[in-house]
């Protein structure tokens, strides 16, 4: 049983990562925080984060602690409270495997400005990257960590693989 939840500024191969561990795992992609979802409402948003929990041999991309970037960047958005982190996070302790992947805000804007994107923009990195740091220091599970700029998605799906063993 386990749960793999990429976490991570835009542009740092989340989707990328989650589409090569479906296919090495067999593992179906859940999409664990949105901005459409961050517009529900605190209690629906709460129900998907629990009902996710509940799941297993899955990946996530994107779950509570984008929520609580996101919504703090954004603040007409719906988030979490501590209270219902740390109930998840004790109802996921024993299965799961935290990723999280960053890069140098000069890569994230190159690679925004090539992907580009509907919600996020150049100014809005940094600002995220800041509460994304704040966001771990909370965090109530074990983290590891990937510069997408020193290691390629192949590597890190290659070490998430061999993490999860």
């Amino acid at each position: 049983m386990t749960l793999i939840i990429l976490e991570g500024a835009d542009c740092c191969y989340k989707s990328t990562i989650a589409t090569k561990l479906n296919k090495e795992l067999g593992y179906p992609i859940i999409k664990g925080s949105s901005f459409e979802l961050a517009t529900s409402g605190n209690e629906k948003l709460f129900e998907h984060f629990n009902k996710i929990a509940d799941e297993d041999n899955i990946i996530i991309d994107r779950y509570i602690y984008s929520n609580l970037v996101y919504a703090e960047k954004f603040n007409d958005y719906s988030i979490i409270t501590e209270e219902q982190q740390r109930a998840i996070e004790e109802k996921i302790r024993h299965k799961a495997n935290v990723v999280y992947l960053h890069a140098d805000p000069k890569i994230i804007k190159q690679r925004l400005i090539e992907r580009g994107d509907e919600y996020i923009v150049d100014e809005d990195i940094e600002p995220v990257l800041d509460l994304y740091n704040k966001v771990i220091d909370n965090m109530g599970l074990h983290m590891n960590s990937w510069d997408t700029n020193e290691w390629n998605s192949d590597e890190i799906v290659e070490d998430i693989i061999h993490l999860i063993g």
